[in-house]
């Protein structure tokens, strides 16, 4: 079988300059790191990671610049991915917004923000609706920004969308692989998983698991085999 791709040339895939000459040189390498991660560079089984700068080092603008990559850009001449999710807390979704249209300028990157109050329950199930079901030249706002509990509600309308990448910011949230949360998440159609946290690692190693096994599924063995492979020894 010939690879469909085969009649693109390879062409670089770089940083937008508007974007490089505001990275500081740890930001640069961060999204370096982030683009090696997600595109299956570093591992081919694996195509999530953990950005876990501390607070004040700019994991947002680092994200942002991977997802602005991947949806202008890819190593074949063609955009790497059609559709991203950011979910945060409710309170961040605005938040999000304005760091889209801060940082790549207003109206380069629609949006479609949802915090789970300023509509009414069938609409926001309507606009997910909308927002999935949207593909090609069709897709208006390629980016969803939406709040975890609204996600978790509202998750069934997004089963059949494929997702080109998921940004988990306070993705510590993901620490428990049993609640209704991690399993609304883990259950989208999405290969790059990307969690921001600031404290990937709080209490134990099990948590730390969790949001390892969110970001690249089964790479490190079930919860049993982590323990006995790391956490023990650790």
């Amino acid at each position: 079988n010939k690879d469909p791709m085969a009649k693109f040339p390879n062409v670089p895939v770089v940083i937008d300059p508007k974007l490089a000459k505001i990275l500081r040189p740890h930001q640069r390498e961060g999204v370096l790191f982030l683009y090696k991660c997600t595109s299956g560079l570093v591992d081919a089984r694996a195509k999530g990671c953990i950005m876990a700068d501390e607070m004040g080092l700019g994991k947002t603008l680092q994200c942002l610049t991977l997802m602005w990559t991947l949806l202008k850009q890819g190593p074949r001449g063609k955009k790497t991915i059609e559709k991203c999710i950011v979910v945060c807390p409710s309170s961040l979704v605005r938040n999000w917004a304005n760091e889209i249209d801060k940082w790549l300028g207003k109206g380069a990157l629609n949006s479609l923000a949802i915090d789970g109050k300023s509509t009414k329950g069938s609409s926001i199930a309507e606009a997910i609706e909308n927002w999935a079901d949207a593909q090609g030249n069709g897709i208006v706002s390629p980016v969803l920004i939406i709040s975890y509990e609204t996600l978790r509600r509202n998750v069934a309308n997004l089963k059949n969308c494929e997702i080109g990448l998921i940004l988990a910011d306070e993705g510590h949230r993901l620490k428990n692989s049993d609640s209704l949360t991690f399993n609304s998440l883990n259950s989208l159609n999405c290969e790059r998983r990307v969690i921001l946290s600031g404290t990937p690692i709080q209490n134990d190693l099990s948590e730390y698991f969790s949001l390892l096994n969110f970001a690249n599924p089964g790479l490190l063995g079930n919860r049993a085999e982590f323990r006995k492979n790391y956490e023990i020894h650790i």
